[in-house]
């Protein structure tokens, strides 16, 4: 692994640094450490040399004429944070994440693999890993061992081999989110390859399980599960911590729940050592209010010791991990990734310094060239307004529901007919939907209610699947939404009375931008305002769209395979061919 590459002259200089024989890079005067280790404020003095932090106490020895001196008198020195569970392809990419989240104070994030593995394979994601190693921010990852849509054609790409390359290598660090744990538990080939391979190379595995049973915990802590981010309340961390597991505490654009999590665990009186703080790939929007500087700030506000929330978000990751020689922590030896925070309760730094060098105030020219790899505009193709109408059938259809932004429950229905076909143009809060094939071989009808009152046309190319969603009441505008989304090459788009009102062009394989997050989360908000007068009532519409064709989630969803109940795999409506 990268991080422990220190070569001999650098080793022998942070040696005599540490003695007072040698003069330091940087020498950060008069702060007050925030010592992870112990959970007590320590004033010091901090050396630094080339990446790693010499020295920190009373000692001014390594103070030279050339040395970069930083009076933190009345400044808290915090570790950079660590995102034990990041996705860094939802909307932005590694390097526009980088560029927002780095000045904010993460210096380090494990990041999921399911879109890069998805669109380049094994190969490519492999070349992008080690094109990201020399981003400021360390970037390491976690490969997954299922797709999250239900579809025989990924059993290739999930396949045994790729699965084992993927976690021999270095950079990953951990296997997971498992959301498919179900299929694990049954055996399923790939994934108790990948799963024991993790165990034997002594990666981590990371579970996905919202509300499992201590039964179903159990099992999965036998699987070898080390942690997992799904606690929905107190009762459920609790179940994961007397289990063995990690406990990551999420604040997400998706699942804002941390407050509750934490008034609930202050009040079980358990140590939270064993617990971590993520953001677990938050909308573009979410991203004004800031990163795990901002969950660490929910979490405080919540009542938790503030030190305790800093250890959550910087050393306990370290640990988990197995890298707390190297990171999460203010100490000799390890890599120089140093805040400066005005008060205890603002995560927020007003300086950041990673691997050695302040990254404050620095430009960064550097952008995503998404085309190395392969990424690119989707192709161009024409759809008619016929591929979202349904045939009527003379019973009941089973109408997807969302109860929340991303779950939906099944709601049979009986719709009016027209000609053969369902009619729902005298019905509120109902549209059609559509999952359609890229390369236009399939579509995917369906029903959704509970998204918004009324929507004429909309697309959107950013999918868990990979494939193209379609809403809407009004077939003629959703499929002049469709073929302006194949215009732009990818992104999001609606149409109201046959005329464009919004427009986000996701030009790298219909998913990523490389815009500024800045830019979009300008269009974030805007998308949400469209929405929420449309009669969306949900806070997070952009995971709507993301996770309708999400097979791990209930209950209801759009699938390769057609109309899909989750908890049977059953198929309500097949797919339709396409010539």
């Amino acid at each position: 692994m990268r991080l422990r590459s220190i070569s001999s002259p650098t080793y022998q200089k942070l040696i005599k640094t540490a003695q007072g024989k040698r003069f330091a890079n940087i020498f950060i005067k008069n702060g007050t450490v925030i010592n992870v280790y112990t959970g007590e404020l320590i004033k010091a003095h901090v050396a630094v040399v080339d990446k790693y932090i010499a020295y920190v106490g009373e000692s001014e020895k390594a103070l030279g004429a050339e040395t970069k001196v930083i009076d933190a008198k009345g400044k808290l020195l915090c570790p950079g944070y660590i995102e034990p569970h990041g996705h860094p392809f939802l909307m932005y990419n590694p390097v526009s994440l980088t560029e927002k989240i780095l000045p904010l104070g993460t210096t380090m994030m494990v990041a999921d693999n399911l879109f890069f593995f998805r669109e380049l394979g094994p190969e490519g994601f492999e070349s992008l890993i080690e094109d990201l190693k020399d981003l400021p921010l360390k970037i390491f990852w976690s490969t997954r061992l299922d797709p999250q849509t239900f579809s025989e054609a990924s059993d290739v790409l999930f396949s045994s081999d790729n699965l084992s390359r993927l976690v021999y290598n270095p950079e990953v660090l951990q296997v997971g989110e498992i959301t498919d744990w179900s299929s694990l538990l049954k055996g399923k080939q790939g994934m108790l390859e990948g799963a024991l391979t993790a165990i034997k190379t002594g990666k981590k595995l990371e579970g996905h399980a919202p509300g499992a049973s201590v039964e179903t915990l159990n099992s999965l802590a036998a699987a070898g599960i080390t942690a997992c981010h799904e606690s929905i309340n107190g009762d459920e961390v609790l179940r994961r911590l007397r289990l063995g597991m990690y406990a990551t505490l999420r604040h997400s654009s998706l699942r804002p729940d941390l407050t509750q999590l934490i008034k609930d665990i202050i009040k079980a009186g358990v140590p939270l050592h064993r617990a971590m703080l993520t953001t677990d790939g938050p909308s573009v929007t979410y991203l004004a209010q800031g990163f795990n500087d901002y969950v660490i700030k929910t979490a405080i506000e919540a009542g938790l010791n503030p030190v305790t929330a800093y250890q959550m978000a910087t050393i306990n990751a370290a640990v988990y991990y197995g890298l707390d020689d190297l990171v999460g922590g203010i100490a000799p030896g390890r890599l120089a990734d140093i805040l400066l925070l005005e008060t205890l309760d603002n995560p927020t730094p007003v300086l950041v310094i990673a691997d050695g060098e302040i990254v404050t105030g620095k430009n960064f020219d550097r952008r995503f060239d998404g085309r190395k790899y392969g990424l690119g505009t989707i192709s161009k193709r024409s759809v008619s307004p016929d591929l979202f109408l349904i045939p009527a059938a003379g019973k009941p259809f089973p109408v997807m529901h969302l109860v929340n932004p991303v779950i939906t429950r099944r709601r049979d229905r009986i719709i009016p007919e027209r000609h053969g076909l369902l009619d729902i143009s005298e019905l509120t809060g109902i549209q059609y939907a559509a999952l359609l094939d890229r390369e236009g071989k399939w579509v995917c009808n369906g029903l959704l209610s509970g998204f918004v009152d009324d929507l004429s046309g909309l697309a959107c190319s950013s999918t868990i699947s990979g494939e193209i969603l379609a809403v809407g009441k009004n077939p003629e505008d959703m499929a002049r939404a469709v073929n302006r989304l194949y215009e732009l090459g990818g992104g999001i788009v609606i149409f109201e009375d046959s005329k464009s009102v919004f427009e986000l062009p996701l030009l790298l394989n219909g998913m990523i931008s490389t815009e500024p997050v800045n830019r979009l989360i300008q269009e974030g908000v805007r998308l949400e305002e469209i929405l929420s007068k449309k009669g969306h009532t949900y806070y997070d519409p952009i995971y709507t769209l993301l996770f309708i064709s999400s097979t791990h989630l209930p209950e209801l969803r759009l699938s390769p395979e057609g109309l899909l109940e989750v908890k049977g795999k059953s198929i309500l409506l097949p797919p339709r061919k396409l010539s």
